[in-house]
């Protein structure tokens, strides 16, 4: 098994003149795991930086009852305990191999040293993890307006009552209404249109599809209240 191999695979070394990647594969420790091992425990002190040579690992979390929760499944090339090996602090999740599986540690202090001595593997750490960041922000982002849509859409039925048409408060206080920010309940109120319940026209918004309003993901408590559409409504 050749380090040097693994850590040309990872986007933290990948791009490293190859006098620094040999210099990082002097500091690595190759550990080997047998199926169903534990490579550490939720709350351990941190190691390091884990990277998955051969085989595969999961990364999950465990509740008092016994119960788990995947939270990734780690590939060769890919590396797991991250947070842990740059901020020191305990583990935040128990990782298992899932198949025999060989395993490259860089310790947290011979990490820190690296990047001391070479800051272009800074440099590429730090791109990384702010691309990461994009993407945990961006899913934050769609899950927010997952929750806030059918919220929108029930202020919407509620501004129309019987009518085919709702006028709307302004964006401000239609964010307030439901909880969030003029920007999120704009881009709420755009979904409903892109997905062809409504269509808006300024501050009116035109209900399209009256039953298809409460039936959105979030909204079962009002689709059950809601009487069937009468001809006409739509």
């Amino acid at each position: 098994m050749d380090p040097l191999a693994t850590l040309g695979r990872h986007p933290y070394f990948a791009a490293l003149p190859a006098h620094i990647l040999k210099a990082v594969a002097t500091r690595v420790v190759v550990r080997a795991y047998e199926r169903g091992a534990l490579v550490y425990m939720e709350e351990e002190p941190s190691h390091g930086l884990y990277l998955l040579a051969s085989g595969g690992v999961r990364v999950f979390k465990a509740s008092d009852d016994g119960k788990e929760q995947d939270l990734h499944h780690i590939g060769p090339g890919q590396s797991f305990s991250d947070a842990a090996a740059f901020d020191g602090n305990p583990t935040i999740a128990n990782a298992q191999a899932i198949e025999p599986s060989v395993v490259l540690l860089i310790r947290r202090e011979a990490l820190l040293d690296l990047i001391r001595e070479y800051p272009e593997i800074g440099v590429a750490v730090i791109g990384v993890l702010a691309s990461r960041l994009r993407e945990v922000s961006g899913l934050a982002g769609d899950l927010a307006l997952r929750r806030l849509t059918p919220r929108v859409a029930s202020v919407v039925l509620r501004l129309a009552e019987s009518e085919p048409v709702a006028t709307l408060p302004t964006r401000h206080e239609l964010a307030a209404m439901v909880g969030t920010v003029r920007e999120v309940a704009t881009r709420a109120l755009r979904h409903l249109e892109d997905i062809g319940l409504v269509r808006l026209e300024g501050r009116r918004v035109r209900i399209l599809d009256r039953a298809g309003l409460p039936r959105l993901p979030g909204n079962t408590e009002l689709a059950s209240a809601m009487p069937p559409a009468r001809p006409g409504e739509l």
